[in-house]
């Protein structure tokens, strides 16, 4: 065999203390615990190269595979504080008083990627070459592939995706996630760190490890993601299932189609709303949204369950159950991909944003006055002069005064249709949206400059869109379908999950009120709440409860573009 890099694994000429290639100093040194370079495995199948990464589990080299003549990866079990290696040997020391621990952990080790590797098969998981046993530990040999970043993915896409850009990366992934916990895998780590893309524009989840790493109270520990790890895995009590994982996922989709993560989970016990920049959440389709809020539940016994159920609620489906999230749409203007964290934590008020314009609209003028008098009598004036300067005859042209027309009260999308076809004015935003008891939503609740005013002609017209009112009014529901109920809602923006109750009254599978409230009732903008749906007589539906319940669930699949709650 000719000599090899140590850093990218391709061939290089002996004397080659740096790689051309790669860069690598071949004299580097891997210090313990870790495997020294050229360190031989399985009878000089594998020679080791450079420390890829290292978690408290195992860590990550990249080798070469003599027989195959191709770089490999390979995985060795090497839990942080329960074992050592001495510069002298490659075989690992177990700590005397941590071996019962060790012996534990190895076992579930093995057993669980040699479950992961009899599922190689899926296209979202990278391919295991080879499991073996050596030097008092455990080794996973698996296939190299070509990966990007999922979140430079994300940012060279404009910071987020839209829902069918997203939909065909995603649902394998889920189908990939069901298919594994069906086998006893868990990943419990799903997020945009471990989501890789494949060249065919495929999500590869990365960095499988045993149960025992992403929880709290282990023995090993614990590596979370921030925003993306459900609540019961910071909880040393509670026990870790499909729903935990369903919550990485949910929130690894989030991030995809908003450009962020949820918050932490300590803000989220405070203030659970997930917060989605308002122009793309109403881009998001009404399923969806409802989707993302069932499985980014706080409490884990109302968040949905199964892997099915999440799927067929991401497939259309209008209603769903046990969803209690708000889905808020702060004032977050969408810049800048870097600054969405930071806006989230600067919410201000539209008022006080109208005013920063104002004052950084007179500071304009202000400055452009005094710029102009200092260019008139500056030598170098004619270096400022723009590209296509107008003549003086243009100019005065340019500079003639225009009358502001009044855009309040006229509907949004007609202000934008308005002005495109107007040179007097250039329509921009002052703010996202505010909350307004006098202006309905979606039309223009104030502007500046104000109308009727005078201005020169090619002027910036700031205006702000209505959300309607904050507190919105229950309607009357009782006696209506399911999918009528939906949309009255709906178009007040409220979540809505269902219960089934018996009633001698009201017809099976129609609305019998909600549960918590009355009609009249005034709730805030966004907020979740209950309806009950008839089951007929108890009587009728006797032995028939799943049955129903189902035949309700059917009944607005079926027509998911007026059943899905809006926001």
């Amino acid at each position: 065999m000719s000599k090899i890099c140590f850093g990218c694994m391709n061939p290089i000429k002996d004397g080659e203390a740096v790689c051309p290639r790669c860069g690598f100093d071949q004299a580097s040194c891997q210090g313990t615990p870790f495997l020294p370079l050229g360190a031989s495995l399985q009878e000089d199948k594998y020679v080791v190269g450079k420390k890829l990464s290292s978690n408290n589990e195992s860590t990550k080299y990249l080798a070469f595979d003599n027989r195959s003549e191709s770089a490999v990866i390979v995985r060795e079990f090497l839990p942080n504080g329960l074992c050592a290696r001495s510069k002298d040997s490659n075989k690992l020391r177990v700590h005397s008083e941590k071996a019962a621990t060790y012996k534990r952990l190895l076992s579930k080790y093995l057993e669980y990627n040699r479950t992961l590797a009899r599922l190689k098969d899926s296209s979202a998981i990278c391919n295991v070459l080879d499991i073996f046993r050596e030097n008092n530990t455990a080794y996973v040999v698996e296939e190299i592939e070509e990966l990007s970043s999922f979140t430079e993915f994300i940012k060279k896409n404009g910071g987020h995706l839209d829902w069918d850009t997203a939909r065909p990366l995603f649902m394998p992934l889920l189908s990939t996630l069901e298919t594994l916990h069906k086998n006893g895998i868990s990943h419990y780590g799903v997020g945009p760190s471990n989501i890789k893309l494949s060249s065919e524009g495929k999500i590869k989840l990365q960095n499988f490890t045993i149960a025992d790493m992403r929880k709290v109270g282990t023995d090993l520990r614990s590596m979370l993601i921030t925003g993306c790890s459900a609540p019961e895995q910071y909880d040393r009590f509670s026990v870790l299932d499909e729903s935990t994982e369903i919550y990485g996922f949910t929130a690894a989709l989030f991030y995809a189609l908003t450009g962020s993560v949820p918050d932490d989970i300590e803000k989220r016990k405070s203030d659970n709303r997930l917060l989605i920049n308002s122009d793309i959440n109403k881009k998001l389709p009404p399923h969806v949204r409802t989707a993302l809020a069932s499985g980014l539940q706080i409490d884990q016994e109302k968040r949905v369950q199964t892997f099915e159920e999440l799927k067929a609620q991401l497939s259309a489906a209008p209603t769903v159950k046990d969803i209690q999230e708000e889905i808020a749409r702060p004032d977050v203007d969408d810049d800048d991909d870097d600054d969405i964290l930071a806006k989230k934590k600067k919410k201000k008020s539209g008022t006080s944003r109208i005013y920063g314009v104002i004052s950084c609209i007179l500071s304009l003028v202000l400055f452009v006055i005094i710029g102009t008098y200092w260019l008139q009598g500056n030598p170098f004036a004619s270096l400022f002069e723009p590209e296509n300067a107008s003549s003086d005859s243009d100019a005065e042209s340019t500079g003639e005064t225009v009358t502001v027309p009044n855009m309040v009260g006229v509907k949004y999308e007609q202000a934008v249709e308005d002005s495109e076809k107007n040179s007097d004015y250039q329509l921009l935003k002052a703010v996202e949206e505010e909350f307004s008891d006098d202006v309905p939503e979606g039309y223009i609740a104030s502007q500046f400059p104000e109308a009727y005013s005078e201005e020169t002609q090619g002027y910036s017209l700031y205006i702000t869109v209505s959300k309607g009112a904050k507190m919105r009014t229950l309607p009357q529901i009782e006696g209506k379908t399911v999918d009528q109920v939906a949309q009255l809602l709906g178009d007040e923006s409220f979540i809505t999950t269902q219960s089934f109750e018996y009633s001698d009254t009201i017809k099976k599978g129609l609305v019998i009120g909600y549960d918590a409230h009355t009609a009249g009732d005034k709730l805030e903008y966004g907020s979740a709440l209950q309806i009950i749906v008839s089951q007929g007589s108890e009587a009728e539906a006797k032995g028939t409860d799943t049955d129903i319940e189902k035949e309700t669930n059917a009944e607005s699949e079926s027509n998911s573009s007026t059943a899905a709650v809006q926001q």
